[in-house]
C-alpha cells in the first residue's frame, strides 16, 4: 500500500514540475481527487527530496541519470549510422555490385563479412539480380524515349562479347544511349540504331565497314525524308594508336641494334686486352654501328614526322591560333609523306580521309553562327586559344610578352562588352569543348564491359540493361561532371529524391508519368 501511495505522490510531483499545461487537472480527474491534493503530494515529494539525509542518494541518482543520458545519445547516434541488412537491402547490394562488374561469388564473400553464415547463397544473389535486370529493360524503354531525342552528337562503336554489342554514347554527358546485343554489326543493324536517334546531327565513328555502311544507309533514309544527313567524324584514336605502334617498332629495332653494337664493343675490348686476334670482329663491329646509327636516324626522322602529324590535328595550333581544316590537312599530308607505307599504311589511309577534319569544320561553322559582334567573337576565340596554350605565355621572350599583351587586350574587350562578352566567352568555350574527334569516348564504357565480361560467364541483354540503367542514373564523383548523373547532364530530369534502386521498382507507366511531369517543370 505504501509503495502504491509513493508512486502516486511521485506522479503528482512530476505533473506539477514537468507536466504540460493541464496535466495537474487531468491527473486529478483520473484519480477523482482535488487539484490541491495533487499539489500537496508534489510538495511532500519535494520536501522529502530536500531532506539532508537523502543528499547522497540524490547525487548518485543524478550521476546515474547522466550515465543513462550519455548511453541514450550514443545509441541514437549508432542508430543513425546503422543499416538494416534485410532481404531488400541485400538485393540492392547485389544489383549494384553486378552493375559495377563484381561477380556473384565475390558479392557473397563481401556479405559474409557483415552477415557471417547468414549471408545469402550465390544462387539467391543471382535470382535477385536477374529479377532486377528484368525490371531494368522496360524502364529503359521509357527513359530512352526521352533521352535519345536529346542527343545531337553521339560516339558509336561496337564491342564483341561473343556476339557484337552495339554501343552509342553521348559525349558531353557520357549518357549511355544504346547497349544492344546484335547477331551482326552490319550496316542494317546500325541503320536501325541510328533511326532511333531522330535529332542526331553528328556521329563519331571508327573505320569499321559495318558502321560506315550503316551511316550511309541512315543518310539515304534522311535524304528520302528531306532531312539533312549525318555529319561524320572519322575517329583519330585508332589511327593514332596504329601510328604509335609503328613508331614503337622502329624504336625497338634501333635499341636492339644499339645494344648489339655495344655488345660487340665489349667483345672487341676483351679480345684486344688479351692480345687475341681482332680479325673479323673489327668489320663486324663497324657494320653493326653503321646499322645502329642508320636506325637511330630513322627513329629521329619518323618521330619528328609523327609529332608533326599530332600537332597538325590539334584544335589550337602551336602559335596559339584556332586550327582550320585546310591547315590541318596540309600539315598531315606533309608529315605523312616521309613515313613509310609498310609501317604507317593504316594511319596514313585513315588520316587522309576528309572526315578526319570534320571537328574543325564544325567548330568553324558554330563560330560563324555565333550571334555576337565580330571583335568580341575574335577576342573570345583568341583568349580561349591562349588559355589552352599556357606555355606560349611563359618566359621572357618577345613573343611571350607580345602574347601576354594580346591576352590583356582580349580581356579588356570582353570586359567592356558586358553581358555580350560573357555570353561570347561561354559560347566559345562550349564550342571548343564539343570539338569531339574520337569515337574512343565509347571505349570508356567498353573497357568497363571488357573487365566485367571477364568476371561473368555470360553477359546477357538483361545484365547489359541493368548496367546501363545504373550508369546513367549514378552520380559522377570527380571531374567536371561531378555531382551530376549522365541523365541529368543530358537533360533527362529524374524525379528528385528517387534513388536508382527505388526507381527500379517502379512500373513503367508510373515512370512515364513522372518523367512527363518533370520535363514539363523544367
Amino acid at each position: 500500500m505504501d509503495m502504491v501511495l509513493h508512486r502516486q505522490r511521485i506522479a503528482s510531483a512530476f505533473a506539477v514540475a514537468e507536466g504540460a499545461q493541464g496535466a495537474v487537472s487531468r491527473l486529478a480527474h483520473q484519480r477523482s481527487v482535488s487539484r490541491q491534493r495533487i499539489y500537496r503530494e508534489g510538495a511532500w515529494v519535494h520536501q522529502r527530496l530536500e531532506n539532508p539525509r537523502w543528499h547522497s542518494e540524490r547525487q548518485q541518482l543524478r550521476a546515474d541519470n547522466a550515465v543513462l543520458r550519455a548511453r541514450v545519445a550514443e545509441l541514437e547516434e549508432q542508430a543513425q549510422q546503422r543499416v538494416l541488412l534485410d532481404a531488400d537491402k541485400q538485393a540492392e547490394f547485389a544489383s549494384v555490385g553486378q552493375a559495377q562488374g563484381v561477380s556473384l561469388p565475390d558479392l557473397r564473400r563481401l556479405l559474409q563479412v557483415l552477415l557471417g553464415n547468414q549471408a545469402p547463397s550465390v544462387a539467391k544473389l543471382g535470382r535477385w539480380t536477374q529479377a532486377a535486370a528484368e525490371r531494368a529493360g522496360p524502364l529503359l524503354a521509357v527513359l530512352d524515349a526521352v533521352a535519345r531525342p536529346l542527343a545531337q552528337v553521339a560516339a558509336v562503336d561496337e564491342i564483341y562479347t561473343k556476339k557484337p554489342t552495339l554501343m552509342v554514347v553521348e559525349p558531353q554527358s557520357m549518357c549511355w544511349l544504346v547497349g544492344h546485343k546484335s547477331d551482326r554489326a552490319s550496316g542494317a543493324a546500325w541503320r536501325q540504331v541510328l533511326a532511333d536517334l531522330p535529332n542526331l546531327k553528328m556521329a563519331l565513328r571508327d573505320a569499321g565497314s559495318g558502321l560506315k555502311s550503316g551511316i550511309q544507309q541512315a543518310n539515304a533514309d534522311r535524304e528520302a525524308q528531306g532531312r539533312p544527313p549525318l555529319v561524320e567524324q572519322q575517329d583519330h584514336f585508332h589511327a593514332l594508336r596504329a601510328g604509335a605502334r609503328a613508331l614503337g617498332r622502329t624504336i625497338r629495332r634501333a635499341k636492339r641494334a644499339y645494344a648489339q653494337a655495344e655488345k660487340l664493343d665489349k667483345k672487341y675490348a676483351r679480345l684486344r686486352r688479351h692480345g687475341q686476334s681482332l680479325a673479323g670482329i673489327t668489320k663486324q663491329r663497324s657494320v653493326q654501328w653503321r646499322k645502329a646509327e642508320k636506325l637511330f636516324d630513322l627513329w629521329t626522322e619518323q618521330e619528328r614526322a609523327w609529332q608533326q602529324t599530332l600537332t597538325a590535328l590539334h584544335l589550337v595550333t602551336p602559335e596559339g591560333e584556332l586550327n582550320t581544316p585546310e591547315r590541318a590537312a596540309q600539315g598531315v599530308a606533309e608529315a605523312l609523306a616521309s613515313l613509310p607505307e609498310a609501317d604507317f599504311g593504316q594511319s596514313k589511309r585513315q588520316l587522309r580521309e576528309p572526315e578526319t577534319h570534320t571537328y574543325l569544320h564544325e567548330a568553324q561553322r558554330q563560330l560563324a553562327q555565333l550571334d555576337v559582334p565580330a571583335a568580341v567573337k575574335q577576342a573570345a576565340v583568341q583568349q580561349e586559344c591562349l588559355r589552352r596554350r599556357p606555355e606560349l605565355l611563359q618566359g621572357d621572350s618577345e613573343q611571350a610578352a607580345a602574347l601576354r599583351g594580346v591576352l590583356i587586350l582580349c580581356t579588356v574587350v570582353l570586359a567592356k562588352s558586358g553581358s555580350v562578352g560573357a555570353r561570347a566567352v561561354q559560347a566559345v568555350g562550349s564550342i571548343f569543348r564539343s570539338a569531339w574527334r574520337a569515337s574512343s569516348l565509347v571505349e570508356c564504357l567498353n573497357s568497363v564491359l571488357r573487365m566485367q565480361q571477364a568476371r561473368h560467364r555470360k553477359l546477357s541483354q538483361g545484365l547489359l540493361d541493368l548496367k546501363r540503367l545504373y550508369w546513367n542514373a549514378h552520380v559522377f564523383r570527380t571531374g567536371r561532371r561531378r555531382g551530376q548523373s549522365p541523365y541529368e547532364l543530358l537533360g533527362v530530369h529524374l524525379p528528385k529524391g528517387v534513388t536508382w534502386w527505388r526507381l527500379l521498382k517502379w512500373p513503367p507507366e508510373q515512370l512515364r508519368q513522372q518523367l512527363s511531369a518533370s520535363q514539363m517543370l523544367n
